[in-house]
């Protein structure tokens, strides 16, 4: 994927992006008379989008979505799903083992504060 960002940051309204992809999918999957109808009824920008992906950064993001959803649900997922999900899951875990160690750290100095009063 091909990535450029815009040229003035505080421009970017996430409806017409949006717009921008559906339009550019369409253009991909070869649905033109889909895309010109969009592009007339939304009044679409048809500016090259800033990133731009083989089969349309929609396209690639909802297969790396799907995939990491599926694999929450279902046990036919990719191996790329699966790891996404268990990375998680280690992080979670591992978030979790910090803050039970802070909580100990804080008992630890409030019962070592309060044998010294």
């Amino acid at each position: 994927m091909k990535s450029t960002m815009p040229q003035n940051q505080s421009n970017w309204e996430a409806d017409k992006m949006l717009d921008v992809y559906i339009y550019d999918y369409l253009i991909k999957r070869k649905l033109h008379a889909a895309a010109k109808a969009f592009v007339t009824e939304g009044k679409v920008s048809t500016d090259p989008v800033a990133i731009d992906a083989p089969g349309g950064f929609l396209y690639e993001w909802w297969s790396v979505f799907w995939d990491i959803f599926i694999s929450r649900a279902n046990e036919k997922h990719s191996e790329a799903g699966a790891a996404y999900i268990e990375t998680q899951q280690t992080k979670v875990r591992e978030q979790q083992l910090q803050m039970q160690q802070l909580q100990l750290m804080q008992q630890r100095r409030c019962t070592v504060t309060a044998k010294r009063s």
